[in-house]
Order: C-alpha cells, then structure tokens, then sequence
C-alpha cells in the first residue's frame, strides 16, 4: 500500500496524484506483479476515541503503508506534540523504519492573502532541513505534479 500525505494541498494535486497512481497500476501492475493503493486518512482513517489522533492514524494506516509520497505547498501543519506536525512524524517514521519516502514541494504561485504567514515560516523552515538530507522533488502544476 502507499500512504499518501497531503496536508497543504488542494485538492486538484491530490487527485492528480491518486490518478497517478492508477495510471501506473494500470500499466505496470501486472508485469511487476504489484498493485499500489493510494491510502489518505481523509478517506481511510477510522474515528478513533481514547488515543492521540496522530497515533490513531500511525496505527491505523502509516505503520501499514510500504512507500510514503507527501506533497507540500504552502502550510507544514499542526503540531502533533510528538513533531512538528502529522505530516512530519509520519515522514520521521517512515525514514526511521527505512521506507521509501518521496517528497515534492510545490512552487505554484499562491495570493498573500491565501497565505498563513506562521505555516508559511513552518514550511519554509522544514523545507530547509529537507534539503540538507533529502534529494526531494518539485512542481509547479498539476501535470508536471503527475510526471
């Protein structure tokens, strides 16, 4: 399964790279005789009472995710207490377990006044760091996004 993450996307990214995703499966599942399942916790996440509602979706769908594909555009988001956000502590675990992580900062021009100036400085700051120790990858639509 692939866990993909997508906190600070709207929602056309984030179709586009489901559509990806059965694109691919549709030509080369079975040659290579696997099929990926787009995961999202918008969709697949149970409701959960009693647990940390990051640790509800770390149990419920990251630890049984194989590859993590996370999209940023412009916010990092809220602060999980264990990290700087959902997004972050799912990148941190699937790193840590050695999981393949792919991440793609979008560079699609957005309005000022669309803009969250503290989740911007979020980003900005992780972004940063990323790229010390990542090789990440970047677009600027939603079709280059797709390829």
């Amino acid at each position: 399964m692939i866990w993909a993450i997508s906190p600070s996307s709207r929602r056309a990214p984030f179709t586009m790279a489901t559509d990806a995703v059965n694109e691919w499966n549709a030509l080369h599942a079975a040659a290579e005789g696997a099929v990926l399942l787009p995961v999202k916790w918008e969709t697949h996440a149970l409701p959960t009472s009693g647990v940390r509602p990051q640790s509800a979706i770390n149990d419920q769908l990251g630890d049984r995710c194989d590859i993590l594909i996370g999209m940023f555009w412009t916010k990092l988001g809220t602060s999980t207490g264990v990290a700087a956000s959902g997004t972050v502590e799912e990148i941190d675990r699937f790193v840590s377990d050695g999981k393949p992580t792919m991440l793609y900062f979008s560079g699609r021009k957005v309005s000022k006044a669309k803009l969250d100036p503290k989740q911007a400085a979020k980003l900005k700051k992780f972004k940063a760091a990323t790229y010390k120790k990542s090789l990440v990858g970047s677009f600027d639509s939603v079709i280059d996004l797709k390829h």
